[in-house]
């Protein structure tokens, strides 16, 4: 895992990415399949896309800015990471996923680390991270992470509690 990094959307890894979105599909993810779905029509517009939300273009009135990233290992786009530039309630600042063909290998831990520096690098002091008080992965993920439980929150629009994280900038 020495040489995983992350790097900006682009179309080296589009081939890798397109897999990436259908391993979704064929374990009947729709949450992610159908965030993913649109790099499968139209892979220039998606990434188009990515890099106008990271400038704060053309997205939603109630959105912010968000930086997206790819983990990358041997040429493969394992995981993806949304660094939002102002925390959001519900979501904090990270959100991650790893694909289901790569998950239990300790990506989602790496990716999370990697995604912090990319975070300080945003401006953002204190990193803010949410996890499903149900998902134990993501919840030992971040206390890898020096996640610092600050309380269990609710998800209105999700229907659900959530555990709210503090990552410190000296971590």
């Amino acid at each position: 895992m020495n040489d995983l990094y992350l790097t900006k959307p682009n179309k080296n890894y589009q081939s890798s990415f397109e897999n990436y979105a259908l391993a979704y599909q064929k374990v009947n993810d729709t949450y992610y399949f159908e965030k993913y779905e649109k790099a499968l029509h139209d892979f220039d517009w998606y990434i188009q896309d990515l890099d106008d939300q990271s400038r704060g273009i053309n997205i939603p009135q109630d959105w912010v800015a968000t930086s997206t990233f790819w983990l990358i290992d041997k040429d493969i786009v394992v995981g993806v990471v949304r660094i939002r530039h102002q925390e959001v309630e519900s979501a904090g600042h990270i959100g991650y996923d790893i694909s289901p063909c790569f998950r239990g290998r300790g990506y989602g831990t790496q990716i999370l680390k990697l995604a912090i520096k990319e975070a300080k690098k945003i401006g953002v002091e204190e990193v803010i991270v949410t996890c499903n008080t149900e998902n134990t992965a993501s919840r030992k993920i971040i206390e890898k992470n020096n996640g610092k439980l600050l309380g269990t929150i609710y998800d209105d629009e999700e229907k659900e509690f959530l555990y709210k994280y503090k990552i410190d900038r000296n971590n």
